[in-house]
């Protein structure tokens, strides 16, 4: 079964294994840039409290927010996606937001012309 926090078979440590598959150097590199954790549960607050190891449940809402941070080049990004438990696996509830850099900086610039609009 799933579980976040840092147990062996956590969301957590799948996603470090996942980024460190890329080799040795890469491993170092993935390490000193993935600097937080990868999930959280959502509820009453925006970050619940949970244990880390508590098992998955049908019915939690959980994020999924891998991201890479690299302070010497002022550069970071973290995407994060709300996943709901299901009885037969989950449901990914921002499924239609935009993936692609084209579409996000597309959103970008639309939303800078309109602000540049009301200030005229």
């Amino acid at each position: 079964m799933m579980m976040t926090g840092e147990g062996s078979n956590s969301l957590q440590k799948i996603a470090r294994n996942t980024s460190i598959r890329m080799g040795r150097t890469r491993k170092a590199l993935a390490g000193r840039y993935y600097i937080h954790g990868l999930s959280h549960h959502v509820g009453l607050n925006v970050h619940d409290p949970a244990a880390p190891s508590r098992p998955l449940e049908p019915g939690m809402v959980i994020t999924i927010e891998p991201g890479i941070y690299i302070p010497e080049e002022n550069l970071g990004v973290r995407i994060e996606d709300d996943v709901l438990i299901t009885p037969t696996g989950y449901k990914m509830l921002t499924a239609r937001l935009p993936r692609t850099p084209d579409e996000i900086e597309k959103i970008m610039a639309d939303g800078k012309a309109e602000r540049e609009k009301v200030r005229q």
